[in-house]
């Protein structure tokens, strides 16, 4: 007997429906709970922590006006591609309160007009526009891209090296959300690296944070100036004398804010009794370990560390490592000191585990160069900490409190030895000290090019590959199923 038609409908009926709604819950629990990862070789589709901080900063809503014109052939028509993926990444780590307008100059004048009205400009044209608060900020859309601009000269194309343009937004949202900019001192007169040269990269990525940088000489003055922020000490060769000391002494009891990225190599007493007082006792050691070469065993002198967890300035960087090339000396902490005088003492950055603080640095030792327990300075190896005086436990609440953070090497931020990660850490440092540890994370990352260079005989291959032995391939597959089938 056959079964009825009516059930048989109502039984694929209800099979649909069960299909449909579980391909709704699918698609809704997806829609709520999702993973992105990004997989390409310069994450250039992922947002830098600092980027996700500054957003997060807007409170009211934000408008990002981009004017420019893709039909044009211009060296700024390289990069568009890569700024609407900037601006894809932005719109959805801020869903709400921003609003991200694309006006084509050559396609709708009417717009144009009222943007130059309004902003009362002359020529827009491969612009962007912040506007937030009734403040706007202006980008030119070529600064956001490298050009190698050596074809030229035989009439050809400028070639993009490089696409910057989250480092040159973050910065613009920077200034737009917190428009008056900190001011940050170089120290000078005691051999320090030039600002200008030796450490240029630091100095570009600070001012990338709306941050102003000047050098100052306590030699002609008797007082840190009013509008500075922070205090960098970077490397001085020779010590500060008694007049120097005091001056930057009652400045930090005052309030105010330093790093110091001490050189190993020269002797600053004064400048040690400085960094004492607040807790924090740079040693007389090298932090180094042994390696074992094919013929001996050598000493390495460049340090690998990693960051630690214990303060904002790091908690983004965490696991990260830094490599602290020359000389490093491990960093001793006053615990009485810190618990009578209500100084928080935090590490910062810790050497790798195989290193050690050697007290017998100097060349030619008579018993060579090995651990002692005792007399050498084990693990945990502190080479990184910062000390606050009043402070209070959440580094978000913005107190004014003394704040110090010393780095028991100099190397790492010269030019020559910077690197990604410890370029991360200083202007981390940087942030923390004038007050922003809500966006002291790590700074933009550079989407590079990269070219896959093939030899001709590999070029040969592929292209044999592709055009004979794809379609072969799947020939043979076609081929088998028929036997099959056939059989």
């Amino acid at each position: 007997m056959k079964p009825p038609r009516t059930g048989i409908k109502v039984s694929i009926g209800l099979q649909i429906l069960a299909v449909l709604v579980i391909y709704a819950l699918a698609n809704y629990l997806g829609f709520l709970h999702y993973d992105r990862r990004d997989f390409s070789r310069s994450q250039k589709f992922s947002l830098a922590g600092q980027t996700r901080s500054v957003l997060k900063e807007f409170k009211k809503p934000l408008e990002i006006i981009i004017v420019a014109s893709p039909t044009f052939l211009s060296p700024v028509s390289q990069i568009f591609g890569d700024l609407r993926s900037l601006m894809n990444e932005v719109l959805f780590n801020k869903r709400e309160g921003l609003r991200v307008e694309y006006v084509d100059p050559t396609r709708n004048l009417s717009r144009i007009q009222d943007l130059q009205s309004k902003y009362k400009l002359t020529s827009l044209d491969n612009l962007i526009i912040l506007d937030y608060e009734g403040r706007h900020r202006l980008i030119n859309i070529a600064e956001m891209g490298d050009f190698d601009l050596a074809p030229l000269a035989q009439g050809g194309q400028p070639v993009l090296l490089a696409f910057r343009g989250e480092q040159v937004l973050t910065s613009a949202l920077l200034a737009i959300v917190k428009p008056d900019s900190e001011t940050v001192y170089f120290l000078t007169g005691h051999g320090e690296p030039s600002p200008e040269q030796d450490l240029s990269n630091l100095l570009e990525a600070i001012n990338q944070q709306n941050a102003v940088v000047k050098t100052i000489s306590l030699s002609s003055t008797d007082t840190i100036p009013p509008d500075a922020s922070a205090l960098i000490l970077a490397a001085p060769k020779s010590d500060l004398d008694e007049r120097e000391a005091a001056v930057i002494g009652s400045w930090l009891r005052k309030g105010g804010k330093i790093l110091v990225l001490l050189d190993p190599n020269s002797s600053t007493p004064r400048l040690h009794s400085l960094l004492a007082n607040m807790g924090i006792i740079p040693r007389d050691d090298r932090v180094l370990r042994l390696i074992q070469l094919p013929l001996a065993t050598g000493i390495l002198r460049d340090v690998t560390a990693h960051v630690l967890p214990n303060a904002e300035v790091t908690r983004r960087l965490e696991g990260m490592n830094i490599l602290f090339p020359g000389a490093t000396q491990s960093l001793a902490f006053d615990q009485a000191l810190a618990q009578r005088e209500k100084i928080r003492i935090r590490p910062l950055v810790e050497a790798a585990e195989e290193f050690w603080g050697e007290t017998s640095y100097l060349p030619n030792q008579p018993g060579g160069v090995a651990y002692q327990d005792g007399i050498d300075h084990g693990q945990p190896l502190i080479i990184g900490a910062s000390a606050d005086r009043d402070a209070v436990e959440n580094d978000r609440v913005g107190v004014q409190s003394s704040r110090i953070i010393v780095m028991g090497s100099s190397q790492f931020a010269l030019n020559a030895g910077l690197s990604r990660p410890g370029l991360d850490l200083l202007v981390g440092c940087v942030n923390s000290l004038i007050d922003r540890g809500s966006v002291s994370g790590i700074t933009p990352k550079n989407a590079t090019r990269f070219s896959l260079q093939l030899t001709d005989l590999q070029m040969s291959r592929l292209a044999l590959l592709v055009v004979v032995g794809i379609p072969a391939l799947a020939a043979a597959l076609g081929l088998l199923v028929w036997l099959r089938r056939r059989a």
